[in-house]
């Protein structure tokens, strides 16, 4: 970066930094076990976790863009390339050697990726939310997905990883930007001069107020915790609106894990039943279906 803009507001508290959370108590559980499997993790969306002897070879969820979608969508690999390769590769479990051995890219940068995609999935598993594990035994030998990373990560490596990650996300939701925040550009900004400044400004042009990281981060072929760290970093200069609001940073006293509620009205307090007064046999107010739950048309995020 330029030094122009920073890439987060504050340091993450020690205590945060020490909350493993519901994915990385799983990890760090059954990577010390020495697992060669997967697990199964549920939630919303969820994901999978294979294993060998302990080790994290590949993760996967449909909340952050694999390893394929990292290749294709950024442009790192073209299609034609990708295609020639997996046919080739894949079906002996050789596509990483095939897309080094056709110069689609090389074996450092592949292996780049490939770790970057373990890394976010298990962070948008935590980050969406994970609720419970099946661990499946499948031995050494099990079937992996296409492009592992062997022999592997650590399981502490990648909950150290985990934790640091979520204590930001929780930094940044001070000023607005989640999960399910929807961004919007305020102003453009110049031509990126460098290009580590290219992704930024990749980000702000995606950034139309309907599309959430998630979709920005499919749409460019870049991770989700990258993505929303240039969010972060865009809201902090000024350039871009979350299109959600901050976190509160009071809550009530009574119960400091409850925010506080809308003051009580009291039965019949706005004459309303005296101005309109109900019809024989009918209920005055019918079943009303909360904002969150009407149905809406999908708006398509690359629009």
């Amino acid at each position: 970066m330029n030094g122009q803009y920073s890439t987060g507001l504050s340091t993450p508290s020690t205590a945060s930094l020490d909350d493993l959370g519901p994915v990385g108590t799983m990890l760090r559980e059954h990577g010390r076990a020495k697992l060669s499997g997967l697990l199964r993790i549920s939630g919303s969306p969820g994901g999978t976790v294979f294993l060998r002897d302990g080790l994290i070879v590949a993760a996967s969820t449909p909340a952050s863009p694999g390893p394929e979608s990292l290749l294709l969508r950024s442009g790192r690999v073209s299609e034609e390339a990708w295609n020639l390769a997996f046919t080739a590769g894949a079906p002996s479990g050789h596509l990483a050697a095939e897309l080094v051995a056709q110069s689609a890219i090389g074996s450092a940068g592949l292996e780049v990726v490939c770790l970057s995609a373990i890394f976010d999935a298990v962070f948008a598993m935590e980050l969406f939310g994970a609720e419970t594990c099946e661990p499946e035994t499948t031995g050494p030998h099990g079937l992996l997905p296409p492009l592992p990373v062997l022999p592997g990560i650590t399981s502490d490596r990648l909950v150290r990883d985990l934790t640091r990650r979520m204590a930001m996300t929780a930094v940044w939701q001070e000023i607005g930007v989640y999960a399910q925040c929807r961004p919007k550009a305020i102003r453009p900004l110049p031509e990126p001069s460098l290009p580590v400044e290219k992704i930024r400004h990749d980000v702000l042009l995606k950034c139309n107020g309907r599309r959430t990281p998630r979709d920005i981060a499919f749409v460019l072929g870049q991770g989700l915790y990258v993505i929303m760290q240039e969010i972060a970093s865009l809201v902090e200069a000024g350039v871009l609106d979350s299109g959600s609001p901050a976190a509160p940073k009071t809550v009530s006293a009574e119960d400091p894990t409850k925010l506080p509620t809308l003051p009580q009205r009291r039965r019949g307090a706005s004459k309303v039943a005296k101005a309109v007064p109900p019809r024989p046999g009918r209920s005055t107010l019918g079943p009303r279906i909360p904002p969150d739950l009407t149905v809406r048309p999908e708006e398509d995020p690359e629009t």
